[in-house]
């Protein structure tokens, strides 16, 4: 497999296993893009598949062939299976992109197949957690609401009312 480096345009051969587990590793435990397609070399695309997700681990095996398995950290029936890619193209010049890379395998009848990957930043990063508020029901956000807002007299001070818009119905007025 010969690595292609967009910056300073140079091209190599693999060194070792070792290197490519090294270039991968930049990311597990980061949100990758990826996009799977195949097309002849004419342009005509068979088909392209585009997903997100938190890369787990990577495994890179070299038996009979190469194979990199990328499995999902979140969903252990997703993973993305590339086997003997002819080439990687690496793109780590674009500042303020993620790094990204491409592999690509030949078949023969002129048809190509790509596996592109790009770093989404940190498997914190762009993901809000749910917090406890997110998980209740808007009948126990009202009840949450009205817990908080009413404090009994401490000290002479007495909390305000909450005000009307979040004010929970009268139990005699159904809810819609």
């Amino acid at each position: 497999m010969k690595i292609i480096y967009t910056r300073g345009n140079r091209t190599e051969t693999l060194a070792s296993i070792a290197t490519l587990r090294k270039i991968l590793s930049r990311f597990v435990h980061h949100r990758v893009f990826y996009e799977v397609s195949s097309r002849n070399k004419r342009g005509h695309e068979f088909f392209s598949t585009k997903n997100t997700f938190v890369v787990k681990s990577i495994e890179v095996v070299n038996r009979d062939y190469l194979t990199i398995t990328i499995f999902d950290a979140h969903n252990s029936t997703h993973s993305i299976e590339i086997l003997n890619p002819s080439a990687l193209r690496i793109y780590d010049e674009t500042m303020g992109k993620g790094f990204a890379v491409s592999f690509s395998s030949e078949a023969p009848g002129d048809v190509e197949s790509r596996c592109y990957l790009r770093d989404e930043g940190d498997e914190s990063d762009g993901l809000v957690q749910e917090c406890d508020l997110e998980k209740i029901s808007l009948p126990q956000l009202f009840e949450y609401l009205d817990e908080i807002t009413n404090v009994s007299n401490v000290g002479g001070l007495r909390s305000a009312k909450p005000s009307a818009a979040l004010a929970r119905p009268p139990s005699d007025v159904p809810s819609v």
